[in-house]
Order: C-alpha cells, then structure tokens, then sequence
C-alpha cells in the first residue's frame, strides 16, 4: 500500500480516535468502580460475608444499633476494623461505627465497661455490652442478648435428682446452660422446700425430668403457677416417679407407657446410632419451635404422649416420630425387640413433645411437654440439630419468637484438630522424611555433577 499524505492523515484520526475511545472506556470504568461495588465470597462457608442467621438477626431488630472500638490512633488499624465491620453495614446501611481512643477519652470508656483496649462496645437502643473481639459469633451472640428487651429468667426446678445446669458430667446441662446465658437468658435454680414461692420475674420454668416424687405441695405450687399463666418446660423421662398427675391432668395430657424405639437396622446403621431405643425425629412440621431445622434430631429413651381430657389449652405436636416407630413396654434387653400389640406396645407414628398455648390477658401463656430430657444432656445436645431446637425451643416459651431460629455459628473450618497419631505422622514427616529426602536429592545432584 502506498503511503499518501492523505492516509497517512486517515492513520493519525483513527490512532487518535482509538485513544480517545480507549480513554474514555478507561474513564467509565473508573467510574462504574465508584459508583457500584461487586463481592463474591468464595471461602469454605463463606466466612467473608454475614450468615443468614447474622442477617435475619439484624433484620429483627428495631433499635438502633451503634458500635463503637475503643483503640489507639492507628488508621491501619482502625481501616481494618472498618473493614470487618463493613460487612454489617451492607445489611444494615443505618450501622453506626465509631471509634475511640480510651487513653484520650477513659470516662468514655468507663460509662461502656471497657477494661483493656481493643474492645468494642456494641449498643442496641439503650442497652450495651462490651466484647473482646469482631468474630461474626460473638458479634451475633451479643447482638441476640441485646435483642431482648427485658432479663428472660429460666428457673430450674431442684431438689429431686433434676438434671442440673451447672453440672458438667455427661448427664448434666451445662452445655445447654452456657447457650441459654450466651444468647442473653438468666439461668437460677429453685428448690421449693427451701423457697416457698416461685419468683415473679420467671419467664419460665422448667422440670427437668425428677428422679424422686414431688411432694403433693410441690405439685400444688406448680399448678397455681401454671394457672397464674406462667410458662413451663416440663422434660419427663419415662422412668419418672408418680405424684405429677395432677399437673399433667391440669395441661390436660397423658403419657404413653413405655420407651419409644425404633427398631430400623437401614435407618440406624445411616445415622450411626447402635441402640434401637435412641429415636431419630426427621421429618419436622409447621410448629415454631421447629422452625430452621433440616438434620436428625436424637432422643435416648424417650416416652410419648398424647393429649387427654378436654381443657381450654390448645395443642399442637412439636415433634412427631417416625411411623415405623412404636412404643415398647417390655424389655429392652437380652431379647431382639418387636412389636408387640398384645403386650400394650404403641404403634407410630407418636407425639414425642406438644406445645400448649392458651390467652392470658394480653399475653399467650406457652407450654412446652417433651417425653425425653436426655436429648438436651452434655452427651447428646450436640448430635444433630439437638442444640438448635434447644434454642428455638426456650425462645418460643420466653415468647422471642423472632430469635426463633437465629443459633449463630462459627466458620466450620477455622480449628484443625487431630489425634496423636496423626500428630506423630506429621512430625515424622517434616522432622525425618523430608529433611532425609531433601539431603538425599541434594547427594545425588552432587554426585552426578562431579563425574561430569
């Protein structure tokens, strides 16, 4: 091609129109930067952005919502909090973050009830707490104890071989006690020898499961709570003793004879469970309580019931058994279980817990009757979503039915925790294999080099 003045002008308008173009392009997406922002969180469970829980937990509550950091004048440091706590914000664009130097502002600092710096003060309306790090579950843990506008008081019943909240032995309920108290619950006990009267800030009150008989005025006090619209968790395991009649005639329900089982060997051997009397509930229904749940719940030795005499509470199953279950009566060992209509077994499906509810003057009175107490003992809360019902379960008595659902969780892949063989195994490795390997290789490099 010849080369003409007249195109070598074409060549200079298209190379300045393409630079033009190119600039322009370059200028727009600088702006379409600015103005929209785009994320993809492509962690293992996506730890860089909020859970649904931390996002439905924002979502429920009306307050403001403020927290302030209590750090030095640091802006790298103060850019990365900024950061961590920007992912709130984009679920919550009225979130208001500040910062504050506690050595230049202590009486700040003291009206929060920070000790030490870097801790954070997060606020709920009136209401503040301080913690000690931005991890999304102990933000939600205390955004949840926030939420509640009042103390919820759980009072157990003592005195009579309950389960107890303190004790951390495999039968006990400390575990359950530590996720009541982080999710913003008082837990007591009560015995009603000792004090006669069932305080008047109870938001409910649970017997869990007694190993030795209430005395007539015992059940006489609970019945006048139950009437005075108080709410109750009643756990009763099969072998409880005689004397609760009169309470569960009150409710106007009755438990079945015998010890649920589920004799399934598929169903057992998929889910892992050895004993036939250890009852999987998975299929769930429209209770509130339920509410969230997908995986196997696990119940050890558990009793059903069913409703009895006309009262004026209404009823609905919490949870309901599988109909291949029954309710055995005979024993459960040195014999292969069967049904067995002739003996008085049960078939299922069965009410395994019922939820009572009837109005009280402005307020629902709630109950909750669930034939088992082991399935929220240290041994077993943590099998299934045994802790997330225990959670939706006490928030539906404590009537915070929007915190039903909301168990804030940690990342799934943040501890590494492995045995002392594979301690050994990875020891060995690094310390002997490798360093063996690594002279090995470096021996024959040598040696092929020199006979060169």
């Amino acid at each position: 091609m010849e080369i003409t003045p007249r195109s070598r002008w074409r060549l200079r308008l298209q190379n300045g129109l393409f630079v033009m173009l190119f600039i322009g392009v370059i200028g727009l997406l600088a702006w379409l930067s600015t103005a929209y922002r785009y994320q993809a969180d492509w962690t293992a469970g996506n730890r860089n952005t909020l859970s649904e829980d931390s996002q439905q937990l924002l979502a429920t509550i009306a307050e403001p919502i403020s927290i302030t950091a209590f750090v030095p004048e640091d802006a790298t440091l103060r850019d990365r909090i900024e950061e961590t706590l920007g992912k709130y914000k984009r679920f919550r664009p009225d979130l208001n973050i500040s910062f504050s130097n506690p050595d230049l502002e202590p009486e700040r600092a003291q009206a929060a009830g920070v000790t030490s710096t870097g801790q954070m003060a997060v606020t709920v309306g009136e209401r503040t707490e301080t913690v000690d790090d931005m991890s999304e579950q102990t933000l939600a843990e205390a955004l949840q104890r926030l939420a509640r506008d009042a103390p919820r008081w759980v009072v157990f019943l003592e005195g009579h071989d309950e389960r107890d909240p303190e004790a951390e032995i495999n039968p006990g309920f400390s575990r359950l006690n530590d996720n009541l108290t982080r999710g913003g619950m008082q837990v007591r006990t009560l015995n009603l020898i000792r004090d006669p009267q069932i305080p008047d800030n109870t938001t409910l009150l649970v017997i869990a499961s007694p190993r030795k008989a209430l005395l007539p005025g015992e059940v006489a006090k609970l019945r006048d709570y139950v009437r005075g619209g108080g709410n109750l968790l009643w756990l009763r395991d099969p072998d409880e003793p005689a004397g609760t009649g009169p309470l569960a005639r009150e409710l106007g329900i009755e438990f079945i004879d015998g010890v649920l089982v589920d004799a399934n060997p598929e169903l057992r051997q998929m889910l892992g469970i050895q004993h036939p009397a250890v009852v999987p509930v998975v299929d769930y229904g429209t209770h509130p309580v339920t509410e969230g749940l997908s995986a196997q719940t696990l119940f050890p030795f558990a009793t059903a019931l069913d409703t009895g005499t006309a009262t004026d509470w209404s009823a609905a199953p919490i949870l309901t058994t599988l109909a291949r279950t029954w309710s055995e009566t005979g024993s459960l060992t040195g014999k292969e279980i069967s049904f067995s209509s002739q003996n008085g077994d049960r078939a299922g499906p069965l009410t395994l817990a019922l939820g009572l509810t009837r109005e009280r003057g402005d307020l629902e009175q709630r109950v909750a009757v669930v034939g088992d107490s082991d399935f929220l003992a240290n041994g077993y809360i943590g099998n299934g979503e045994n802790l997330a019902l225990a959670s939706n379960l006490f928030d539906w008595l404590a009537r915070d039915d929007e915190l039903i659902a909301i168990n804030p969780k940690g990342a799934p892949d943040t501890v590494l925790t492995l045995g002392n063989t594979q301690i050994f195994a990875v020891a060995f490795f690094f310390l002997t294999v490798l360093p063996i390997a690594l002279v090995s290789v470096g021996l024959l490099i040598w040696l092929r080099r020199r006979r060169r």
